[in-house]
């Protein structure tokens, strides 16, 4: 009787778990980006008559967020404290006119170079275009606090007198009442101000190419994002190409200026 038993059924080995071969988690494309800016360097970045902020790098910045489907917004922020409010998660990135300097590169990651522009020297006429450290000595030079351009006076012009302003349009208004004799920004900036009631009585008087120091100006303009943030890199990346090859960069770029911007030249 017990050989008609049948034998009970051996269970099946329990196999191994297969091999997990689940790629590394990559961060979302953001879908909401703040944009932080000091609202105060026209054109690429001022207010209207009822307080929205606008130019041309926010009409960069909007194009580029239509391209990659995100939701864009912008704060206003003085730039000598921007880089440090961008570590302190105010905002997602910072759009406003930063040079990307060999010392901003260790504190922040940057897009590609979205424009670039040399520095221009502004003043009356009556102060000549012969302006050298040493022909400029004792001389009042204005610059705007945390720039390049205040960088490059105060390596190089070190026998002036050199007054930092929070923004560009309190240098302006000291030149204005006689307080500085010169002016140094952005070339942009000086002819958007020379088009100004405001300009009438100066000239711009000299360009100073990046090139003639290129530690103190760097290398172009980018959109800058918290080290390592290079989810949202990519994608400023991605919406800036695509603005570039579709065209729209150079139709809004012909809105603002009567040369190349993206070259300075």
């Amino acid at each position: 009787m017990a050989a008609c038993t049948p034998a009970p059924k051996k269970e099946a080995a329990p196999t191994a778990d297969a091999p997990k071969t689940d790629a590394p988690a990559t961060a979302a494309a953001p879908t909401k980006i703040v944009f932080g800016t000091d609202a105060a360097y026209a054109p690429f970045e001022m207010k209207d008559a009822s307080g929205k902020i606008i130019g041309f790098e926010i009409d960069l910045a909007t194009a580029m967020c239509a391209e990659i489907k995100a939701e864009c917004t912008f704060q206003d922020q003085a730039f000598d404290g921007i880089i440090p409010a961008l570590e302190a998660k105010k905002f997602d990135a910072i759009l406003s006119s930063m040079s990307m300097t060999a010392e901003r590169k260790g504190k922040v990651d940057f897009t590609q170079k979205i424009w670039s522009s040399p520095s221009s020297f502004l003043g009356a006429e009556a102060i000549g275009t012969d302006i050298t450290p040493t022909s400029m000595k004792d001389k009042i030079i204005a610059v705007q606090k945390g720039t390049v351009q205040e960088n490059y006076i105060k390596a190089n012009f070190k026998d002036s007198k050199i007054k930092s302003y929070d923004t560009i349009e309190l240098a302006y208004a000291d030149l204005a009442a006689k307080r500085a004799d010169l002016v140094l920004a952005d070339t942009g900036v000086i002819d958007d101000f020379l088009k100004s009631a405001k300009g009438k009585n100066f000239k711009e008087l000299v360009k100073v190419p990046e090139s003639v120091d290129p530690k103190a100006f760097g290398d172009g303009i980018g959109i800058a994002v918290r080290k390592g943030d290079k989810a949202l890199l990519d994608q400023l990346n991605k919406g800036f190409d695509a603005i570039r090859a579709n065209g729209k960069y150079k139709e809004i770029a012909d809105k603002y200026f009567k040369y190349d911007i993206y070259t300075g030249k």
